[in-house]
């Protein structure tokens, strides 16, 4: 079956001892899947290690657990097999490693298991970036800004045991309001995945824009106190201005040195010297910059065509993926070359043409693997660009204050090599004061053309970040409006199933059966019946795993929802819960579960199991006792 919803499936679980020998190992399967036994026969110990697995952050290991090494599992992600290993240890935040294929070939090729953080840092990705990636979620942040981690998202898909009773997320020491409304977002399909970037960019933007106003109005008040020009033609207008008077000038001073003839003193030539030094540094300094410019414009069109290449490439792998998907579900009835009709009789897993094993999974995740490698390409190249740009950026508003100078020296130069004679009378001491006079003005201005330069891009930037403000806020408007009908279709489907499931419970609580009004607040993390919760312990526990429950059934029902359509619980018979209450729960539990028509995977522990369950194809190993548990150790 193809499915575009988020799945995420366990097919085996193995624990490894310290000296190598395995602990546990079993495989699971799609639908219901019981892990039964004695109380103490470390049926928990299972389920931690699931959630740990997969994601979880978590290091309350019982002794027997701390006696392995390693918890691995082959899980299938959107239709690819993959392979997660993890070392089991004291200490929290604990990195996972990643084999792009299933257990089998994971023992057979140790040199390609991929390993990550928990947490990402401006180097590496973590396991959470990797794991989102390959269940298409979007990357989302939570309060302050801190990234929701594959573990957050498993605190609505593990119930266990250790948590409140009128508590919905796994208990966490530092739980905030607004990490569990980021949560509740993405796995109920209202997280849009630009949405939560485009808030903070029009936060952003709006900071932005408030900052460059500043800037604009104070370095407009400073250009207006000067009495010069701002705008660019202006003050290129006053530079050439300044360049006449200084050609006059110096037209001047060359005709009274004519007048009055005498042999150049050692000062000009030292001055000379002097001033022959430091336009041969500046020229140095321009070519060395232009060079530098040179090289980063190529650069920069480098990089933004290997960009362009990758995201051309990451668009085609993905059209492949769809193509694949889509010709899958046109099944061939008849041989392409005889037109005869093909035999229906094919084993699972097979081509009903060639009759050979498909390889469609491994397929996907080598896919997977790829579209990972070249996002993460196009993310560091961007950045790379990024900085190359303003480099850039930096190197072209230096060069004109170095061209300006090189034109002033040149000047003096030619000034000292054509005069080598003069005149020291009155007059002539008066031009050179006003030449230097000039001078100090092209260099103001021109420095000012930099600051002009600022105040005009300050302007334009403004301008377009009023216009992108404008079109973020309706955007946002629009999205948040579509959020807000697919919030209200969740919560209602999710209120009639658990409605449902309190109606099917024995006769235990009378609100049960006659309560008519669900609600559901993730983010103050309540529940309740009629504006009530005030039950019983056990009746808390059914009431809170009837809620659960129905967020997962309602994933398998509308097509928006992002929960993977897994769930694994721990917390059958807490809060004393009766054998024939938790049983009766059971039972229809796999009576919902067998009428769902999508993919899905229910994990429930219990040392109470339905009289209708034990020994079927829903149970997962043997029945656990004390004195042989679920850990071989």
């Amino acid at each position: 079956m193809t499915n575009d919803k988020p799945t995420l499936f366990l097919n085996r679980l193995i624990v490894v001892k310290h000296n190598g020998s395995i602990a546990y190992d079993q495989t699971f399967h799609l639908g219901v899947n019981i892990i039964r036994g004695e109380n103490s026969s470390g049926k928990s110990t299972i389920a931690n290690f699931i959630f740990y697995v997969l994601g979880g952050d978590y290091n309350n290991w019982t002794k027997e657990a701390l006696k392995c090494r390693d918890v691995i599992a082959e899980v299938k992600i959107n239709g690819a097999v993959i392979t997660l290993k993890r070392n089991i240890a004291e200490g929290g935040l604990q990195p996972m490693s990643v084999f792009w294929n299933n257990y089998e070939e994971s023992k057979k090729d140790s040199l390609n298991w991929q390993t990550y953080a928990y947490k990402q840092n401006a180097n590496q990705i973590s396991f959470t970036n990797v794991l989102f990636n390959a269940l298409a979620f979007p990357e989302v942040k939570g309060a302050n800004d801190s990234n929701i981690t594959m573990h957050q998202i498993l605190r609505l898909l593990y119930i266990d045991q250790d948590t409140p009773t009128q508590s919905l997320f796994r208990y966490e020491r530092f739980d905030l309001p607004l990490t569990r409304e980021a949560i509740s977002e993405i796995l109920l399909g209202i997280y849009d995945d630009t949405l939560y970037t485009q808030r903070l960019n029009y936060k952003s933007f709006i900071k932005e824009s408030e900052e460059k106003k500043k800037q604009f109005d104070n370095l407009n008040k400073v250009l207006g106190q000067t009495g010069n020009a701002s705008t660019i033609a202006g003050v290129q207008q006053e530079i050439e201005k300044a360049r006449t008077e200084l050609n006059e000038t110096d037209t001047a001073i060359a005709v009274l040195r004519t007048q009055t003839i005498v042999r150049t003193t050692k000062n000009t030539e030292i001055n000379s010297e002097k001033v022959q030094s430091d336009f041969t540094e500046v020229k140095n300094r321009i070519r060395v910059l232009q060079t530098k410019i040179y090289q980063y414009n190529f650069e920069i069109a480098d990089s933004k065509q290997f960009i362009s290449t990758l995201q051309k490439r990451i668009t085609e792998l993905n059209n492949s993926l769809l193509t694949r998907q889509i010709l899958g579900e046109l099944p061939l009835t008849h041989c392409p070359q005889c037109l005869g009709a093909l035999d229906t009789n094919i084993a699972e897993g097979h081509c009903s043409l060639c009759k050979q094993p498909l390889t469609e999974e491994e397929e996907r995740a080598n896919a997977k693997r790829l579209l990972q490698e070249m996002e993460l390409q196009v993310k560091e190249s961007q950045s790379l660009l990024e900085e190359k740009e303003r480099i850039l950026l930096d190197y072209n508003g230096e060069l004109p204050t170095l061209i300006e100078n090189a034109r002033t020296l040149q000047k003096q130069l030619d000034l000292a090599v054509k005069n080598t004679q003069t005149t020291r009378d009155d007059r002539i001491d008066n031009l050179l004061i006003a030449k230097g006079g000039i001078e100090k003005k092209i260099e103001y201005l021109t420095q000012q053309v930099k600051a002009v330069e600022l105040l005009e891009l300050l302007k334009r930037e403004l301008g377009e970040l009023a216009s992108t403000i404008q079109q973020l806020s309706i955007e946002i408007s629009q999205k948040e409006e579509l959020q807000k009908n697919n919030y209200a279709k969740a919560l209602s489907k999710i209120k009639e199933i658990t409605l449902y499931i309190l109606r099917h419970d024995l006769d235990r609580q009378d609100e049960f059966k006659t309560g008519h009004r669900v609600d559901v607040n993730f983010v103050k993390d309540t529940f309740s019946l009629d504006d009530e919760n005030n039950f019983s312990a056990s009746s808390k526990t059914y009431f809170k795993n009837a809620v659960l429950f129905s967020i997962f059934f309602a994933s398998a029902v509308l097509d928006f929802f992002r929960y993977p359509r897994f769930i694994l619980c721990d917390n059958m018979e807490d809060k004393g819960m009766e054998k024939a209450r938790t049983q009766n729960f059971q039972n229809l539990i796999v009576k919902m579960s067998n009428a769902l028509t999508s993919e899905h995977q229910i994990i429930f522990t219990t040392s109470e199991i339905s009289n209708e369950l034990n020994n079927t194809p829903y149970c997962i190993g043997s029945a656990y006792k004390k004195v042989s548990k679920t850990l071989d150790v």
